[in-house]
């Protein structure tokens, strides 16, 4: 099952897993094409993959919104394929990923922002995200429910406590997203949901939500054991912060390119429809995901430049080069072609 909205340039994407009923969320702001998944699951990689590939997107963010215990995340798999940064509540102490959020922290998608709104209780590490009036509220706050707060830390009275005083303050037509759904429901709001949740609704005290929560005997997660210590890896053993190379910028890169040997290369990251619209002249387009295919050929060259729009794509394709066995790269980090255009250096087309 797959849902889209689209308000003000800002595309939603409901995707769904049938195995765990779980939400994975699609964002793109459409006028830059930059985007964001919401707990992606690891059997639905080749067609998150897909759409972000098809649709022509450059992923920032993979959020989670906690560690969950019922699927495997793919936010792992993400990184190495489009260079996505992982992101996670500071308070999930998860030390595989590359940002790190506490509560009012925001996040930069093309002309929008996603406010990260703390909110423990199911887990202790749990973390909404409200941009363009929606909020994604992972387990926190289901639709007519809530998730369960007997294992990961969780804390019935945290959770009423950060739902009405957080989550309940929005405005009411702010649509609520969860990471799950039991019985076909995609969504929700937050004025619904103050009026008819059956247990955080209709005035419910916290003395009645934590005696509800204390008496629901459910039976374990079926994936617990193997899903927790697999999310506490972003579903993954893989860490890049083991290969570290140095940056050029583009200025650096126009001053390698003057002097080019026989055995260096550059190599352009973007796909092939970048490429053809302008690039670094004598360049080799090898875009990202494609740079195994090609891992040998890279190795025979003494030195190799990689550049991309931002540095992002390089910066990936680097890493997932170097944990196959090639080790002559240099890579340009956080600089790319629109500022060797803005600089008036050549450009091959």
């Amino acid at each position: 099952m797959t849902t889209a909205t689209s308000t003000s340039g800002l595309l939603c994407r409901q995707l769904f897993d049938r195995d765990s009923f779980t939400y994975t969320y699609l964002l793109v702001d459409t006028a830059t094409h930059e985007g964001a998944l919401v707990d992606p699951v690891m059997e639905q990689f080749d067609r998150d993959l897909q759409y972000i590939e098809e649709l022509g997107i450059e992923l920032l963010y993979v959020l989670e919104t906690h560690a969950h215990a019922d699927h495997i995340t793919s936010a792992g798999l993400l990184r190495q394929k489009t260079g996505a940064k992982i992101v996670f509540s500071e308070s999930a102490g998860i030390e595989a990923i590359d940002i790190a959020l506490i509560d009012g922290d925001e996040l930069k998608l093309g002309n929008y922002s996603i406010k990260a709104i703390a909110t423990p209780g199911h887990t202790s590490g749990c973390m909404s995200y409200y941009i363009d009036d929606k909020v994604f509220t992972g387990d926190t706050l289901l639709v007519r429910g809530c998730g369960r707060t007997d294992f990961q830390q969780g804390d019935a009275q945290m959770l009423y406590d950060n739902v009405t005083s957080k989550l309940f303050t929005l405005p009411d037509d702010t649509i609520v997203y969860p990471a799950h759904d039991y019985k076909g429901r995609t969504s929700s709001s937050i004025g619904e949901e103050k009026r008819w949740n059956p247990r955080l609704g209709g005035g419910q005290n916290a003395s009645g939500f934590i005696d509800i929560m204390d008496n629901l005997n459910l039976d374990m997660p079926k994936k617990i054991n193997e899903a927790v210590p697999a999310n506490v890896n972003v579903g993954v053993d893989y860490n890049p912060r083991r290969y570290v190379h140095e940056d050029f910028s583009m200025s650096d890169l126009h001053t390698a390119w003057q002097q080019l040997g026989d055995n260096e290369a550059i190599v352009d990251n973007r796909r092939a429809e970048e490429f053809a619209e302008g690039h670094v002249p004598g360049s080799i387009n090898l875009p990202l995901g494609s740079e195994g295919d090609r891992a040998d050929e890279l190795k025979a060259y003494d030195k190799v430049y990689m550049y991309c729009r931002s540095g992002r794509r390089a910066q990936t394709a680097l890493t997932n080069l170097s944990l196959i066995g090639v080790d002559n790269l240099v890579c340009v980090s956080h600089t790319g072609m629109p500022n060797w255009i803005a600089a008036g250096y050549p450009v091959e087309g």
